[in-house]
C-alpha cells in the first residue's frame, strides 16, 4: 500500500513529504495531485523523501521526474538511496531536482531554515514538536490507488475538452477543469463526470441559456441548513454537515456517505465519513460489489439493516463487510436518499459496535428525513452549482486567445 506523510515547520516555507511502500505510475499521478500540484505557495521548498519508497517500473520514475523537472517554480530536493532512482533524476535535463542521499543533507542545503527547524522536521515523534513551538501535521494518506481510478474519468474529460475547444495540451484542459472547480467549489472528479455525460454546448453560445444570474446561495429550504452558517454551494461543507447530522441523530459510532456517479456505472464513491479508520476508508473509497451494503441499498432503493456482520451470510461475507468487522463495527444500517422519482441518489450508512443495535423509531425516522434532505440538496446542487461550473468552464474556454 503506497502511503505518504507530510510534515512542515511553522513560518518556514519547507515541506517534507515522506513516501513509503510501492508506487506505480498511477499512484505517483495521484501523489502529484495530492501534494506536488497543490502546494500552498509557489516559493515553497519541497523535500521529497523516497528512502522508504519504491518506484515500481520505469513509468513511475518517468512520471515523477516529469513533474519535478524543468518548469517547476518551487525548489525541489529529492532524497533517494537507491542508485536507480538517483540516476533517473540525475538524467533529467536541468534544472531538475537536486538529489541527496539523506534528509539531513537536503535540509542542510537550505540555509534559510531557522535554528532547530531541521531537527523538528526529522524528529521521529511529531507530538513533541509543540514543545518547541513548531506546528506539525502528520497525515497518513490512504486511497491513492482508488483516487487514481477517478483519473480515468478526468482523463476522459480532458480529451473531450481538448477536442471541443482546440486546447494546446491535456494540462491546459486540466487547468481549465481545476479553474472551474475552484471557482464554484465543485470537485474536479464531479465536474469531469458532468463534462463526460452532459450533452455538448452549442458553439460559442451559452451552454445553459437562462442559467446565468441564478442565486447559487438560494439553498433548498430543508432542516439541513436551518440555523447553520453553511455554504450550500460548498460540496465538502455539506458532506461534513450531513455526516455530523447522521452521527447526532442516530448516536452512531461511525457514518459514511456514498454517492453514485453516472459515468462510473454501478460504482459508488465515498464522499463523507466520520469514525472510520484510514485502512477501512481506503477499502470503501469506491464500492461496486453487489453485496457491499451501500451497493445493495442503492440497487434496492430501500433501507437495509445488518444485525451482526459476524454472522451475516451476505453483507458480512463481502470485502466491505469483512473490513467493517475488522474495524470494530458489528451492526450496520443503510438508508437510501431518494429523489422525487424514487431513484436512489445516495446512501447513508451508520455503524454501531454493539451487535444487534437497532435505531429507535424516532432515530430511524430522523435518519430517513436526513437522507431526504440530502436528496433535495443533491438535486439543487447538480441543477444550479454544477451547471454554473460547466457554464463558467465553457465561457472561459470559448474566450479568444
Amino acid at each position: 500500500m503506497p502511503e505518504a506523510t507530510v510534515r512542515w515547520v511553522k513560518a518556514t516555507p519547507v515541506r517534507l513529504v515522506r513516501l513509503s511502500g510501492d508506487f506505480d505510475a498511477t499512484s505517483v499521478e495521484a501523489l502529484v495531485e495530492l501534494f506536488l500540484e497543490r502546494a500552498p505557495r509557489a516559493e515553497e521548498r519541497l523535500v521529497l523523501d523516497l528512502t522508504a519508497a519504491r518506484l515500481v517500473g520505469a513509468a513511475a520514475s518517468r512520471v515523477l521526474v516529469n513533474h519535478l523537472g524543468p518548469g517547476e517554480r518551487r525548489t525541489v530536493l529529492v532524497v533517494a538511496t537507491a542508485a536507480a532512482e538517483r540516476a533517473a533524476f540525475v538524467r533529467a535535463s536541468a534544472p531538475g531536482p537536486h538529489v541527496y542521499t539523506s534528509v539531513e543533507a537536503a535540509l542542510a542545503a537550505l540555509p534559510e531554515l531557522p535554528a532547530g527547524a531541521a531537527e523538528a522536521l526529522t524528529r521521529a515523534h511529531g507530538a513533541d514538536l509543540t514543545l518547541d513551538r513548531f506546528a506539525d501535521l502528520q497525515q497518513q494518506v490512504f486511497g491513492l490507488r482508488s483516487k487514481s481510478r477517478t483519473r480515468e474519468v478526468i482523463g476522459m474529460a480532458q480529451g473531450i475538452l481538448l477536442e471541443r475547444y482546440g486546447l494546446r495540451s491535456p494540462s491546459a484542459a486540466f487547468d481549465l477543469l481545476r479553474l472551474a472547480s475552484q471557482h464554484h467549489n465543485v470537485p474536479v472528479r464531479i465536474l469531469s463526470a458532468e463534462v463526460v455525460t452532459t450533452a455538448p454546448p452549442p458553439r460559442e453560445r451559452a451552454w445553459f441559456p437562462g442559467l446565468t444570474g441564478r442565486d447559487v446561495n438560494a439553498a433548498p429550504d430543508t432542516g439541513l441548513f436551518v440555523d447553520k452558517a453553511l455554504d450550500a454551494g460548498d460540496f465538502k461543507q455539506v458532506m461534513r454537515a450531513v455526516v455530523f447530522e447522521a452521527m447526532t441523530r442516530t448516536d452512531a459510532d461511525a457514518v459514511e456517505v456514498h454517492l453514485p456517479h453516472a459515468v462510473l456505472g454501478r460504482t459508488l464513491i465515498l464522499e463523507g465519513h466520520s469514525g472510520l479508520d484510514a485502512t477501512y476508508r481506503d477499502g470503501v473509497a469506491e464500492v461496486k460489489d453487489p453485496l457491499a451494503l451501500p451497493v445493495l441499498v442503492h440497487a434496492k432503493a430501500q433501507t437495509v439493516f445488518v444485525a451482526d456482520l459476524a454472522t451475516d451470510l451476505n453483507v458480512g461475507t463481502s470485502p466491505m463487510g469483512r473490513a467493517a468487522l475488522a474495524a470494530g463495527s458489528r451492526a450496520l444500517l443503510g438508508v437510501p436518499a431518494l429523489a422525487d422519482d424514487r431513484a436512489c441518489v445516495g446512501v447513508l450508512t451508520v455503524h454501531h459496535r454493539r451487535p444487534g443495535r437497532r435505531l429507535t423509531d424516532g432515530q430511524e425516522t430522523a435518519l430517513e428525513a436526513l437522507a431526504g434532505e440530502l436528496a433535495i440538496w443533491l438535486s439543487w446542487y447538480r441543477r444550479v452549482v454544477v451547471l454554473n461550473a460547466l457554464e463558467y468552464l465553457h465561457m472561459r474556454a470559448s474566450q479568444p486567445g
